[in-house]
């Protein structure tokens, strides 16, 4: 009978105190899994989202830059303008190979909210290589035409060629093309020409931000430099505004990662003393196998049998019940978190798993060596009258 059998055997005598103790470790490791898969996919789906804007600064009014930017590339609406005047002065920055402009407004359809971009196709569609449209997009030149995105079109039950009311005055507005998914946040905006926008809007020479590409990342420092001496402006690049958002999700991934230390404690205190009080127990027992030849390592080596099978099939029951359980946690994880991109936010990467799987097996290691060196330091003969050493 090898080590492995005989450690099973002796964790089926006792049912009641393995289950608590396996229930324990697959609690700590899927609070693990799903913490570190969470964190790993909102990572890559924010640089995904940053990535698909297409462009490295967006300028916005004087005020609050890093509240406006998120508002704005999400569909929040800010109170201050800037002009086209500022957006010329923009694009007479070297180093500027695209500046385009962006009226946002919000529309009230329907009793719901509808976000309202009006932009420049010529200079908009350069920065958005990814936008696929069903139907075509505008020109700069038309009125009373749109593209929307596809969520929309999907809710709204539209396609290209319907014509819906639009604006504070409901003008009939045609819907030229339909975006394809793009699993962001312009699924659900409509998209409008941007003097048709200052016109519906009565905006006349006003826009929101502006969206600019430079021709080598390595001038952006420089170009924000020069942006910001244009007296209205502020600048926000995208890696400012995704390490500000990642820096308001470390205040919850702090709480998360003490939930886990928590539960990691509180699993190694149960599986040290499922194992002590093994020992205890089979005080007798393991004085009658060093009586019959079995050695202290022999001894220490079954007691960590027994513990890298708990915590083995601790690990694996937690995994899978991570999961199981991510849409639920990814709905926990939204509502503690400031902003979630579009997106699933779980990755379950096999790398991840034989970590965790490997993290669950250490840590019943680490647990198992005290009472592992007690019971190899058994005396045959004290242990079969039932006493420690």
């Amino acid at each position: 009978m090898n080590l492995f059998t005989l450690a099973t055997r002796n964790l089926q005598r006792r049912k009641g105190r393995t289950l608590l103790t396996i229930a324990g470790i697959a609690i700590a490791v899927a609070i693990l899994f799903s913490l570190l898969s969470f964190s790993a996919g909102y990572e890559q789906q924010l640089t995904k989202e940053m990535d698909s804007f297409g462009f490295h600064l967006l300028a916005v009014p004087k005020g609050c830059p890093y509240e406006a930017t998120t508002l704005i590339l999400h569909g929040g609406v800010i109170p201050k303008y800037l002009t086209t005047g500022d957006l010329e002065q923009a694009r007479a920055i070297p180093g500027v190979s695209a500046a385009a402009p962006m009226l946002l407004q919000q529309v009230i359809k329907d009793g719901a909210p509808h976000i309202v971009y009006g932009i420049d196709p010529a200079t908009m569609l350069p920065l958005k290589p990814a936008w696929k449209v069903n139907g075509r997009f505008f020109t700069s030149n038309e009125s009373r035409v749109m593209v929307i995105g596809s969520t929309l079109a999907e809710k709204e039950h539209l396609v290209p060629g319907s014509i819906i009311p639009f604006g504070p005055a409901g003008e009939p507005y045609t819907i030229v093309g339909v975006l394809e998914p793009t699993t962001g946040e312009d699924d659900n905006f409509h998209f409008l020409p941007l003097a048709d926008a200052q016109r519906l809007f009565h905006k006349d020479g006003l826009i929101t931000a502006i969206a600019i590409r430079a021709d080598d990342v390595k001038d952006i420092p420089s170009i924000s430099e020069k942006l910001e001496k244009i007296p209205d402006i502020q600048v926000v690049t995208m890696a400012q505004v995704t390490g500000t958002i990642m820096n308001l999700v470390g205040s919850a991934r702090v709480l998360l990662f003490t939930v886990i230390l928590i539960a990691i404690v509180i699993s190694a205190a149960g599986i040290t003393n499922t194992l002590l009080m093994s020992v205890h127990e089979r005080t007798r027992e393991i004085g009658m196998m060093k009586a019959i030849g079995a050695s202290g390592y022999h001894i220490a080596l079954l007691l960590l049998s027994e513990t890298i099978l708990i915590t083995l099939m601790g690990g694996i029951i937690g995994i899978i019940a991570a999961i199981a359980g991510s849409g639920l946690c990814e709905t926990f994880v939204r509502g503690i978190i400031p902003y979630a991109p579009a997106g699933s936010l779980a990755i379950f990467d096999p790398v991840l798993i034989v970590e965790c799987l490997a993290f669950s097996i250490l840590l019943g290691l680490l647990c198992g060596l005290y009472p592992a060196w007690r019971s190899a330091r058994l005396s045959p003969m004290e242990a079969i009258r039932g006493a420690w050493e």
